[in-house]
């Protein structure tokens, strides 16, 4: 990113933001499982605060993919 494209950077930034919550999300959720699968006594409160995080993870990623797709609407609006 070079700074002279502000628009294409705003969009990497959006793109990167994305990707990033969704990979983290995916950690969450494997962490998730991986407590939850060995045997014992009930769900260990790990494994709950885990899927939160996941949870919150996937509304972000969830809000820069549609904050991209507005973006991108404004962009295709402005073009015609």
């Amino acid at each position: 990113m070079t700074g002279s494209h502000p628009v294409q950077e705003r969009v990497w930034q959006l793109e990167d933001a994305e990707h990033a919550a969704r990979r983290l999300r995916d950690r969450a959720l494997d962490l998730a499982l991986r407590l939850t699968a060995s045997p014992g006594q009930g769900l260990p409160p790990l494994a709950g605060r885990a899927v939160m995080l996941a949870l919150s993870l996937h509304r972000r990623a969830e809000q820069a993919a549609d904050e991209l797709d507005d973006f991108l609407n404004y962009l295709e609006r402005g073009s015609r």
